[in-house]
């Protein structure tokens, strides 16, 4: 009985076309869908705001957590090299843009926070209901080491949270550059090292 014949369905992706160039390509897009949000925050809704902010943390929390738990199950035999190997292996399939992404919404929440105990004298240069791509806006430049101009912090709050900011992304993007250094490269045998 002749057999019928095999067709591929995968549709070939484009060589240059990786799966990182695709999670920077969604990062973007999720940035400029955020620019767009329309609704203003107020004094009331902001505290709401935080409050589902907070609870997104926990569940993304709880996915990463599982995810880490499954990868552990496959991963090296020492109880503490599995634990260290599952995690980096989860951050290296959710990707850097993600992380970067939950990076600048984590600080994009902590300016609302702040801005929601002192709405008058946390920033400067916002309106009297900015919007939450303000505050993402604010996010995502200071985590470039690049406050914005055109919005400032100016409580005691407001300015401590930017400069921890700003060293939190300092240290991140150290760290991701260092790792393309290996720190204990061993000499070739034919080097004669």
């Amino acid at each position: 009985m002749p057999r019928s014949p095999h067709f591929d369905l995968a549709v070939p992706r484009p060589g240059w076309m990786t799966a990182g160039a695709i999670r920077l390509a969604l990062l973007s897009l999720f940035v400029i869908l955020v620019a767009m949000v329309r609704p203003r925050l107020t004094p009331d809704n902001a505290g709401w705001v935080v409050l589902g902010g907070a609870l997104g943390a926990l569940a993304f929390g709880g996915v990463l957590l599982i995810a880490t738990r499954r990868a552990a199950q496959v991963a090296a035999p020492s109880r503490a090299g599995r634990a260290t190997e599952a995690i980096f292996l989860t951050l290296r399939r959710i990707g850097l843009p993600v992380l970067a992404l939950a990076f600048f919404l984590t600080w994009t929440f902590v300016y609302i926070a702040v801005w929601w105990v002192h709405p008058e004298d946390a920033f400067r240069g916002l309106e009297p209901e900015p919007r939450f791509a303000d505050f993402f806006y604010n996010a995502v430049s200071t985590a470039f080491v690049a406050p914005p101009g055109d919005i400032v912090a100016h409580s005691r709050g407001a300015r401590a949270a930017t400069v921890i900011e700003m060293m939190m992304a300092f240290a991140l993007v150290t760290a991701y550059a260092s790792s393309f250094i290996d720190w204990h490269r061993r000499s070739d045998p034919e080097d004669g090292g």
